[in-house]
């Protein structure tokens, strides 16, 4: 069951503004049609994603989303992670991990071992809608727009186009949907061992159900194609406005050393904003030549 242990206050009414298509803008100050909405993400297996959340949350913040921001921690996760995430305006509430119906030897990653727990996400119906959000991810641009979207929402997979990305997803929350994920959890193959391959079995059709359910590239970009992107000067002008959610799901930046996958400085950008007492100009200018490693590589190898 939810459990909530602290929180920076209580879920405000929001707004959806209506269908994605001729609508005007999500504005989370309104309270015409009111709906409850949050950015919900989840922190388990100690605080070691603590860093994460963090630039999450600062990113979501900077680009002047006001939403609500809820963190769903296990119980292993200290204290000290608890309060200095509510002090940054998280919403903190414990769940009970899920565990991943998958053999070790099954699974992608080890960091899979706990990420079936975010679909606690489903768990959270005094909410009407989520966006729910993986700790490896920052944003460029503000995406309150995404509580206009229909559940299930989400971004086509970069490997798997056809399937889509559980990084990030527009859920809204249902009992009945969470009770039926639980009995075919023990029953459904996952093609990756974890939570993606579940729900892309379980949203089987996400595929062919209307245009709205498929969110842009943009919102859930993986950071190496980011920093292809970011890198060439055509591809720059043309096409990086769109980007609006880098997505770190191979190497962590925080965990890297060097992190050599592009998105560097974007994403200690972000972390920075939520501890400028770490930040100075060489540090800055660190990361900025790991991404400048990529972008060299990257030529080289074109040529």
């Amino acid at each position: 069951m939810v459990g909530e242990t602290g929180a920076a206050g209580a879920s405000v009414e929001r707004a959806a503004s209506g269908t994605p298509c001729g609508a005007p803008p999500y504005d989370p100050q309104c309270q015409c049609n009111p709906m409850n909405t949050a950015y919900v993400t989840t922190l388990c297996n100690g605080e070691g994603y603590l860093p994460g959340v963090e630039a999450l949350g600062k990113s979501l913040e900077f680009h002047g989303s006001q939403v609500p921001r809820v963190v769903l921690v296990t119980e292993d996760v200290p204290g000290t992670a608890r309060t200095r995430l509510t002090q940054q305006g998280w919403q903190v509430r414990e769940v009970e991990p899920l565990e991943n119906p998958n053999p070790d030897a099954g699974q992608l990653f080890e960091r899979f071992r706990n990420v079936y727990t975010k679909l606690r996400a489903w768990e959270l119906v005094d909410l009407d809608k989520v966006v729910l959000l993986d700790a490896d991810l920052i944003t460029l641009q503000n995406i309150d727009d995404l509580f206009e979207r229909p559940s299930i929402a989400a971004a086509p997979d970069f490997f798997l186009p056809d399937r889509f990305n559980s990084g990030l997803m527009v859920i809204a929350p249902s009992t009945e949907t969470f009770e039926r994920m639980l009995s075919a959890l023990w029953e459904t193959e996952s093609y990756d061992g974890g939570d993606q391959g579940f729900l892309n079995v379980f949203y089987s059709d996400w595929y062919a159900m209307d245009v709205t359910h498929r969110l842009p590239a943009g919102y859930n970009l993986q950071n190496f194609i980011f920093q292809f992107l970011h890198g060439h000067p055509s591809l720059r002008e043309a096409l990086l406005r769109e980007a609006k959610v880098i997505h770190y799901s191979v190497q962590k930046p925080w965990l890297a050393k060097p992190a050599l996958t592009g998105g560097s400085a974007a994403w200690w950008n972000a972390y920075f904003g939520a501890h400028p007492e770490k930040a100075n100009e060489w540090k800055r200018r660190w990361h900025a030549m790991e991404d400048w490693t990529f972008d060299h590589a990257v030529a080289a190898i074109l040529k």
